[in-house]
Parts: structure tokens; C-alpha cells; sequence
């Protein structure tokens, strides 16, 4: 006969897909009649933006455009000129099932990208970018108890664990109409980009209230006689509140902000006293919460009156779920070799690739990213250059981890300043969000057989004597005789597991 188990679960996060899809971007472009003949190629980037992602049968879909973005110097005035070409495109995964409660994370990540004039107005770009999907999904893991009213004896072990409370996941734009003031109009615009952090989220009441900012840099001509290149950089705060069930202020929450697309365009508009720009963001806000839950398993069982089989089943769960965020700075210089620079026009940096390594408690950050120059040289020319920037910092947590997860690496900030006409100091700021906890792994009891026919013998003597040596545990020897340990307890006045010295023990035997 089985004995009743009393089932339990605690929740967690399922990585129920985690993949990467190649997106292959082949493009003739001719320029548009507005843009002037390309002199020389200054740099040609590609831009994945996602639009729409869905599950639907079985099936993430993903979709969007790859904006290719040419910068050249025009044969005409030898100006720095933008222009984008798009190309949609859509891919989809396959899922083992639909996922009852789920959120979606997808980014894009251009791995290689070829430019070739065939003219001054023609072009053949081949580029390809990796489309990294993933989704979490809630799952359960299960543990089991048994009723204190049966024979069975039962020696249990407090654990903590993270349990998943709360998931939420919401799509939303943000549109912003930017003024810019007529002393330094935008005549042409030569490129732009998006950045946004999570300055604070509170959880109340099933809510989650969620400020951010959103800074927005553009690189634009103001006059084109002159080539005068100009920088904007505007700041956005973003307040929202979102529904997420089951949330509380006592949750861990692991909040992420992303910017699937975003567009800027210049609005003609002849009544404005300047130039009217149109800022509009796609973003998506994604939430685990946790909750520590302290739970009990069975790590040993036997049955004071019959002879018993059990099974176990391994238990693997999470611990203490924390977002811990890490601001470090590296500095690296840059020799331009023999040409001299005059004026450095735009620095910025791309492509960021980093990795968390743990060894002997210690976590390590490593990575790379591209860093981007546009400057003009001794004959006013625009030129370019990239130049790859390694980076190691070691992690300051203010206690060890078994497991870390690196949420997102990003360059908050860069300066720079002139060493020689032909040599620049650069200085990164690269801020690292990771996600930290502890593993748990147990193997404990899922459930116990009686052996009707193996009832356990009692002796006549109803009171034994046992001389226990230092350092024996008392549930051993309450299992070794078949009778409770609290009776072997409450007999000896025992108030400890182990026992500290050698002694004799009376054991009720029942």
C-alpha cells in the first residue's frame, strides 16, 4: 500500500525557447533623386528594428525591417550625407506547445555587413544579422509531505526558494515632438540613436509603477555652405503603470525595458521658429517577480510498524533572485596613424558583446565593443574609423553567487580628449545589469510504499538500553529501533540532533 503524499510546488522560471535565427540582407540601392552623388563611403551600418512579435499555433513570429544607413561624403560640396534604405522581414520558431503564461524577448544583432558602389547613385549591400528569440515561461516543480497522523516518521529539511509570483509583459509607444532651435537647424539629418533605463519601479497592489528615461542622440548637418556637423541630445522621462496579478511590495522584481524600434523624422512645418523634429518609440516592458518561499521536503521516512520501499526524484530550484547593476570605465587609446585630426566630428560606440565568468567566488565581466570615429582631417575631408575596445572589470557583488545571468551590457557614456594630432584617449562608461542567485539541489523522498506483509516484529522488552557514541544523530538511532524520535527525546531530555559525548540512552521501543 502507498501512503497519502500532501503534494506542494513552488514556481519558476522556464527558458522554454532560447534560440537564434539568421537574417540575410541582400539590397541594390539607388540613391533617391533628393540625395547627392556619393563621393566616398564613410560608413555603412545596419539597423534591425522589431515591429511585432506573437504566438500563435505553435509558432513565434517575429517581424520588422533592416534599415540600411549610408554614410557618405557627397561629390558636390563634400559634405557628411545620410540615407536609409529599408528591408522588411519576418521569421518564425517553432515551440514545443503554446505556454500558458509566457513574455517574449527578441533583439537583433548585425553579425556582418558588405558595402560597393557600382556608381555614384548605385549600391550593393550584403549584410546578415543574428535574430535572437527567447521565452520564459512559468512552470512548477513539485515536493511532497505526509500526513503527521500516520506511522510513518519523517525527518524534514527547511529549505528557501524563489518563488515565481508574478510575470507581465506589455507593448507600448512613445511619440515626442522635438523643437529645435533656428540658430542651429537641422538641414539634413545624418543619424540617430535611442538609449533607455529603468530609474525606478515600485510594485503595489497587483500595479507596478515604472519611471524611466529615454535619451535620444542625432548627429545633423545645420548648413550646408559651411558643414557644420551638430549633436542634439534630448532627454524624455517616461512614467507608467502596468497591471501585473499577484505582484506586491515584497517581491524581488526583475524589470526589463526594451527599445524594439524607433524612428526620427524631420516635420515641415513653415510656422515653427526653427526646426520641428518627431520622435516615435516602440518599447516593450517585461517583469519576473519572486518571492522567497520557505518550504519542506523529505529527506528520510520509515514506518514504525511495517518494513517500507521509497522513491526519490531529483529537486533543482533557484534562491534569492536579485538585479544587481555594475558601473565600470575603461580607457584605451587610439593612434590614427599618420593622418592628423583636425576636428573629431562624432564618437560612438556599437555591437557590445560581453560575458560573466565566476571562479573562486569572484565574478569577472568580459567583452568588446566596436568604438566608431568620424573626424575631418587636415584638408577638411571627413574620414572614418573603427577600432575594437576589449574591457575587463571584476565584479564587486556584496556576497557570492552560484548562478549569474548577464541582463544587458551597454556604453552609458563616452568622452574623449585630443593626446597628438594623430592620437585620442577614449573613456567608457559601461554599465552591466545581472541577474544573481543561488542553486538548489536536492534529492529528496516522493513517495513511500508499505509492505503489507513485512510488519515489523516487536520485542518484549519495551524499554532498551543503548550506549550512543559521540556524534550520532538521534534520528539514526530512533530508525535503527523503529520507534519515534520524539519519544527517544522526551525520554533522555534531549534537546540536540547530534550528541556531543559518548552516553547511555533509554530507547521506548513500543
Amino acid at each position: 500500500m502507498e501512503y497519502n503524499l500532501l503534494k506542494h510546488s513552488s514556481a519558476y522560471c522556464d527558458k522554454f525557447l532560447d534560440t537564434v535565427n539568421e537574417q540575410i540582407v541582400d539590397a541594390d540601392i539607388t540613391l533617391p533623386d533628393y540625395c547627392p552623388d556619393i563621393e566616398k563611403i564613410l560608413k555603412c551600418t545596419l539597423i534591425p528594428k522589431i515591429y511585432t512579435r506573437n504566438i500563435c499555433g505553435g509558432q513565434l513570429s517575429v517581424d520588422g525591417i533592416a534599415v540600411v544607413r549610408i554614410l557618405y561624403c557627397d561629390g558636390v560640396k563634400h559634405n557628411v550625407r545620410s540615407f536609409e534604405h529599408s528591408c522588411p522581414f519576418a521569421a518564425t520558431f517553432n515551440l514545443k506547445s503554446t505556454p500558458q503564461q509566457y513574455i517574449v524577448h527578441s533583439f537583433a544583432k548585425c553579425e556582418y555587413i558588405n558595402c560597393r558602389a557600382l556608381s555614384p547613385r548605385k549600391l550593393s549591400v550584403h549584410a546578415a544579422f543574428s535574430l535572437y528569440a527567447k521565452v520564459l515561461s512559468k512552470d512548477s516543480c513539485d515536493f511532497y509531505g505526509f500526513d503527521e497522523d500516520c506511522d510513518l516518521q519523517t525527518k524534514q529539511q527547511q529549505i528557501s526558494v524563489s518563488d515565481l509570483c508574478a510575470m507581465c509583459q506589455e507593448q507600448f509607444s512613445f511619440v515626442q515632438d522635438i523643437s529645435v532651435g533656428a540658430n542651429v537647424p537641422v538641414q539634413t539629418m545624418l543619424a540617430y540613436d535611442t538609449a533607455v533605463r529603468i530609474t525606478q519601479l515600485k510594485s503595489i497592489h497587483s500595479k507596478l509603477m515604472l519611471s524611466a528615461v529615454l535619451e535620444l542622440k542625432i548627429m545633423y548637418l545645420s548648413d550646408l555652405d559651411s558643414r557644420n556637423i551638430e549633436h542634439l541630445t534630448s532627454q524624455f522621462e517616461i512614467n507608467r503603470v502596468f497591471d501585473c496579478d499577484s505582484v506586491s511590495d515584497e517581491c524581488t522584481n526583475i524589470p526589463q525595458l526594451e527599445i524594439m524600434s524607433s524612428d526620427v523624422s524631420v516635420k515641415n512645418d513653415a510656422l515653427s521658429d526653427g526646426t520641428e523634429l518627431s520622435l516615435d518609440v516602440k518599447l516593450c516592458f517585461s517583469n519576473i517577480s519572486y518571492c522567497q518561499k520557505d518550504i519542506s521536503i523529505i529527506d528520510d521516512v520509515y514506518s514504525t510498524e511495517y518494513k517500507t520501499e521509497s522513491k526519490r526524484s531529483m529537486l533543482s530550484c533557484e534562491s534569492n533572485h536579485s538585479l544587481k547593476t555594475f558601473a565600470n570605465v575603461v580607457q584605451t587609446t587610439v593612434d590614427f596613424d599618420s593622418t592628423k585630426i583636425t576636428q573629431m566630428l562624432d564618437v560612438y560606440c556599437e555591437n557590445v558583446t560581453a560575458s560573466v565568468i565566476i571562479s573562486d567566488e569572484k565574478m569577472t565581466l568580459q567583452g568588446k565593443t566596436n568604438a566608431c570615429m568620424l573626424f575631418a582631417d587636415e584638408q577638411g575631408a571627413a574620414n572614418y574609423i573603427e577600432r575594437s575596445v576589449d574591457f575587463e572589470f571584476l565584479l564587486d557583488a556584496d556576497r557570492s553567487f552560484d548562478k549569474v545571468e548577464l541582463y544587458d551590457a551597454v556604453v552609458k557614456s563616452i568622452s574623449f580628449r585630443l593626446v597628438s594630432d594623430n592620437k585620442i584617449e577614449l573613456r567608457l562608461e559601461i554599465v552591466s545589469d545581472l541577474i544573481l542567485c543561488d542553486s538548489v539541489s536536492l534529492n529528496p523522498i516522493v513517495s513511500v510504499e508499505r509492505l503489507d506483509d513485512s510488519k515489523i516484529e516487536k520485542d518484549d522488552c519495551s524499554l532498551v538500553m543503548y550506549f550512543a557514541d559521540k556524534g550520532e544523530d538521534v534520528w539514526d538511532i530512533a530508525k535503527m529501533y523503529n520507534t519515534r524520535k520524539s519519544l527517544l527525546i522526551s525520554e533522555n531530555s534531549l534537546d540536540i540532533d547530534k550528541l556531543e559525548e559518548n552516553r547511555m540512552l533509554l530507547v521506548v521501543t513500543e
